[in-house]
């Protein structure tokens, strides 16, 4: 179960609160000259020294499952076009971090950090849908040794 702020505990079972609970997500590659930070809020948000732009997207939680990898899936407006340019300049993974913040206490993480890595997406001229996996660690190699008949022979 994940810690939540007192402040947003009361503003979840509250009956009506003006508080609002937005994700910010921050795309990272070293080809690019500065990193993406988006809000899905209207206004842009301040959150550890940077400003998040407002964006259109939504992301989708990972499912409750023990099996596989944990993903956000998550859909981009390509309405302006800016993004795409980035991304298909991008020849291998873009590393990313999501975070659940309240708008009115943006240095507080309410849900997150989540570290991600996007490997692959569609785009068609009014959306951009993707898959972020969340703890890309998972697909490092672990030690030096490989796991092969003449290293290993009883597990073959």
């Amino acid at each position: 179960m994940r810690n939540l702020s007192d402040r947003l505990l009361a503003a979840t079972y509250a009956q009506e609160s003006a508080e609002v609970f937005v994700p910010i997500v921050k795309l990272m590659h070293p080809t690019w000259a500065d990193s993406v930070r988006w809000v899905r809020d209207t206004e842009p948000l301040v959150h550890g020294g940077e400003t998040y732009l407002p964006f259109a997207f939504d992301l989708a939680l990972p499912e409750d499952k023990d099996e596989g990898f944990p993903v956000l899936r998550f859909t981009v407006q390509n309405v302006t076009r800016e993004i795409i340019g980035q991304l298909r300049q991008v020849r291998n993974e873009v590393l990313g971090e999501v975070s659940w913040v309240l708008a009115a206490t943006p240095d507080v993480i309410e849900m997150g950090p989540f570290e991600v890595q996007i490997t692959g997406i569609e785009y068609d001229a009014l959306t951009i849908n993707g898959v972020m996996t969340i703890e890309p660690i998972l697909e490092e190699q672990f030690g030096f040794l490989e796991m092969t008949p003449s290293v290993c022979p009883g597990l073959f």
